[in-house]
């Protein structure tokens, strides 16, 4: 199925069994289709001395799909806008990303530039993260305090909680699981929240904004919590909206 992509949101970029960003190699052929400037990738949710090396393993990726690639913090920041029709933020801390991103003033832009259809989205974990209202379902620890608050881009108006792990009914582990942790969010907070398991996916297309509809894909799927209802399995390969 080709599905013309805004925004996509990965769970994860390492799922056990395959290689790095392999698992949804598909959504990421069908989101990078027709683009017509290199990648822009930012590596902020790792530490600063691991940039290069992280922006050189995820081009090592997208070499293989004949796509050209370009870190963030190797090019002027006037040209994020001007020369990048696609954005891809990876996987790290989230604390540490958000940090980041308020340090380097990107957040508006890249929010305006995704509303007016002038650039597109790719996250994974804690670029998923940022995606959201807020970074609060993320699972990483506060390594850094971002200094703005916790409100991120606010592209996708509900909230994901990446790598999202179902209660085990034989562990003996007695800490909270992620659905309590979620309980926990909603005696405090309204926003739905979606918990979206490793290998799976969540993609918007242009009509986003006007329908609400969105669309997981991958086996593993994803569960909806909505604040006073029952957690629901959310549809797998078809649109939907909350």
């Amino acid at each position: 199925m080709t599905y013309d992509y805004k925004i996509l949101l990965l769970s994860s970029s390492n799922v056990h069994g395959y290689g790095f960003l392999e698992y949804n190699k598909d959504a990421i052929k069908d989101f990078i289709e027709g683009l017509s400037t290199p990648l822009l990738f930012v590596p902020y949710a790792a530490d600063k001395n691991d940039w290069d090396s992280y922006t050189g393993k995820v081009r090592t990726f997208f070499k293989t799909m004949g796509v050209t690639f370009t870190g963030i913090h190797t090019i002027p920041k006037e040209r994020v806008f001007t020369d990048y029709a696609a954005i891809f933020v990876g996987g790290g801390n989230t604390f540490r990303l958000l940090h980041t991103m308020q340090e380097q003033k990107l957040l508006a832009g890249i929010r305006d530039a995704v509303a007016a259809g002038k650039m597109k989205y790719m996250g994974s974990s804690a670029g998923t993260n940022l995606a959201c209202k807020t970074i609060c379902t993320t699972n990483d620890m506060p390594i850094v305090y971002p200094k703005d608050g916790f409100e991120a881009l606010n592209l996708f108006p509900y909230q994901i909680n990446a790598h999202y792990l179902d209660p085990d009914p034989d562990s003996k582990h007695k800490g909270e699981t992620r659905e309590q942790r979620i309980a926990e969010f909603h005696q405090v907070n309204d926003t739905p929240v979606i918990g979206l398991r490793e290998g799976a996916y969540l993609s918007m297309d242009n009509t986003f904004s006007d329908t609400g509809d969105m669309y997981v894909g991958g086996k593993p799927g994803a569960k909806v919590f909505v604040k006073g209802k029952e957690p629901f399995e959310a549809p797998v390969g078809e649109k939907f909206r909350l």
